[in-house]
């Protein structure tokens, strides 16, 4: 049999022992009578029939039928009603539509209770949506579901209208509500605006497209304007990282038309702490946090890489969380201080300052130099992050498959950020796996815009290469992926041939120029086996993500002052830049009929203008050279 828990490839020797886990699912479902909330009862909007049995469902429904003074006490007055409707057993949600098929001409809306509170923690309950039709019939229900622990009891609603409207408007006349979305509509005739039961119909047309949810609304006077100002900020450290992979050879088929040839195994990784130039070497020394590049390659006997980086980067985080809680008291030059008194605006929002929001020192935490003066409220958020950030160039599509089964490596919450079915990042308590999505290209196209006669632009490079390697470190470097099929093939003592380059994936080999780069490298360097040659190809890809993606962020500094360290895609950064350098305050809808115009005027798929090709094989030439085809 196959071992699939942590990985594959393995086979199953013996069972050694069994773990079984009983859970018991409780469907929300009615019960006996519960009290409704003070809150509730007070607005005399439900009839809760007073039931001793299990069948709160089948009197709720009924209660609609009941008149006379004793409504809320199960009697005659209910009994008599009980063969108006075919009920069947006691009915949970996700069976109502059960009855509603039994009962062809009955149709039943449910909402639930969300308890909140005011202040000073002041009980108040908000009714929602939980099951809502798409169409009312001719004989329609709304019911309530109140709980108490693992009980629920179901209310019948005689006045929806007075239920919700404390909780959805402060308008006293009368108001129509949209059972799905609790959109509100008054009869006040406005010249360009539908109002009452109009509204409520032409809003329908709209909002039955949609699940029902409780939207909340931004409040009126609310703008969208940018608040960022801790992503204006450097992140103080951050780590590159890269993993090198074996292709094991394998022939198996994955459905009818796919064949699996290649099984990919973590064979080494990379990574290198990038320090901000603010924080003193001797800190770094102090909590032993290397900035040199780490490099750790497996072998047959030690195949566990993805386990073995995600301790590395876990120990490591916890050295660099102790770090950022370093607070170092502000050091000012006689120049600073005097730049400091006679400023009288804030330098990140421009507000002058005030007795109530005054004028401080912001400096660094970690080395205690002064940057600039701040009112109060601005330099609160500009606090020394308390996490990790971990970048990869192709997380997303590549590497976060090979860690992924290592994650579960200790009790701490793993968040994950969805960007499709097989595309996401990673956040680990204080460790952040960040996908670089702003940039789609190659690490090889990448390191080439970076390109220039002095290669300043390398600097990360530079710190561990001597001047005469720096031109053959500051280009993508050229390695024999499927050649490497085994841990054996990793001592060889030679270069693999032109041949051995070949990529089935792409149906292409190497150029006879990037042959030759490798050869160089390889004896420049003095390779003595193929793992020193995958080392070193590992060591240069990480240093040069890390000046790709530093010269990237010194770019975003410069121009728009904001940190992309702090942002997970390219839009989010654009849209923050935007609001920042603007400085426009957006207005918010508050209309949520707009907002649904909107969603339902987004349209996604290919567009693309075609034209048609046609090819004669049968031509005869007319009087100004015009062609047509025979067949």
């Amino acid at each position: 049999e196959e071992y699939k828990s942590r990985g594959s490839g393995f086979t199953l020797e013996s069972i050694d022992g069994l773990l079984l886990s009983i859970y018991k699912y409780t469907p929300m479902s009615g019960s006996s009578y519960i009290e409704l909330p003070a809150f509730i009862d007070r607005k005399r909007a439900t009839i809760s029939p007073q039931n001793a049995d299990q069948q709160c469902f089948k009197w709720a429904i009924l209660a609609r039928h009941v008149t006379g003074h004793a409504i809320y006490r199960i009697d005659e007055n209910y009994r008599k009603h009980e063969d108006k409707y075919n009920f069947e057993g006691i009915t949970p949600l996700s069976d109502i539509a059960k009855f509603e098929k039994n009962n062809i001409n009955v149709s039943n809306n449910v909402y639930g209770l969300e308890k909140k509170f005011q202040i000073p923690k002041v009980p108040r309950y908000e009714v929602y949506p939980l099951r809502v039709v798409n169409e009312e019939k001719k004989d329609h229900f709304d019911l309530l579901m109140v709980t108490d622990g693992d009980n629920s009891h179901y209310t019948y609603i005689s006045n929806f209208s007075r239920l919700i409207r404390a909780q959805k408007t402060g308008h006293k006349e009368r108001v129509v509500f949209c059972k799905r979305y609790f959109t509100s509509f008054d009869n006040q005739h406005l010249k360009y605006k539908l109002s009452g039961q109009e509204a409520l119909d032409q809003h329908k047309l709209i909002c039955g497209a949609h699940k029902p949810i409780l939207p909340e609304m931004p409040k009126e006077g609310e703008c969208l304007q940018f608040k960022a100002w801790k992503k204006t900020q450097r992140h103080p450290i951050v780590i590159y990282a890269d993993f090198e992979k074996i292709l094991m050879k394998t022939d198996k088929d994955k459905g009818h038309n796919t064949r699996i040839i290649h099984k990919h195994e973590a064979m080494s990784y990379g990574l290198i702490v990038k320090a901000s130039n603010d924080i003193p070497t001797e800190l770094m020394e102090e909590h032993e946090i290397t900035k040199e590049p780490v490099i750790y390659r497996g072998s047959e006997s030690k195949t566990d890489v993805a386990k073995h980086f995600i301790e590395t980067v876990t120990e490591l985080a916890i050295k660099i969380e102790k770090l950022l809680k370093t607070n170092k008291p502000i050091v000012f030059t006689d120049e600073q201080r005097q730049s400091h008194d006679t400023c009288t605006a804030c330098n990140l929002c421009k507000i002058n300052f005030t007795y109530d929001n005054h004028k401080v020192a912001d400096h660094c935490h970690l080395s205690g130099k002064y940057r600039q003066a701040l009112c109060n409220l601005c330099n609160l958020k500009l606090q020394t992050p308390n996490f990790v950030l971990i970048f990869f160039h192709n997380l997303s599509n590549y590497d976060a498959h090979l860690i992924v089964t290592e994650l579960g490596h200790d009790t701490k919450a793993i968040n994950v950020i969805p960007n499709s079915e097989e595309k996401f990042g990673l956040d680990i308590s204080k460790i952040y796996f960040s996908l670089n999505t702003f940039m789609a290209s190659g690490l090889s196209t990448l390191a080439k815009n970076l390109t220039t006669p002095g290669l300043e632009n390398f600097c990360e490079t530079a710190k561990h290469f001597v001047a005469g390697d720096m031109p053959l470190v500051t280009r993508k470097g050229v390695y024999p992926y499927e050649y490497t099929d085994s841990w054996e093939l990793l001592k060889d003592r030679r270069l693999p041939r032109k041949r051995d380059f070949y990529s089935t994936l792409t149906e292409t080999g190497v150029t006879e120029s990037d042959f030759e780069h490798a050869k160089l490298v390889w004896d420049h360097f003095k390779c003595e086996t193929m793992g020193e040659y995958s080392d070193l190809y590992l060591k240069i890809d990480e240093l040069l993500l890390a000046d790709v993606f530093e010269n990237f962020r010194d770019v975003c500094m410069c121009a728009y002052n904001l940190n992309a360290a702090h942002y997970f895609t390219a839009p989010g950064l654009s849209f923050d830049a935007m609001l920042k350098f603007t400085g426009q305050k957006l207005e918010m809808l508050l209309d949520y009929d707009m907002l649904l115009m909107f969603e339902n005027g987004i349209r996604g798929g290919l567009v693309q203008a075609s034209k048609r090709y046609a090819k004669a094989n049968n031509m005869i030439k007319f009087p100004g050279d015009f062609f047509l085809s025979a067949t």
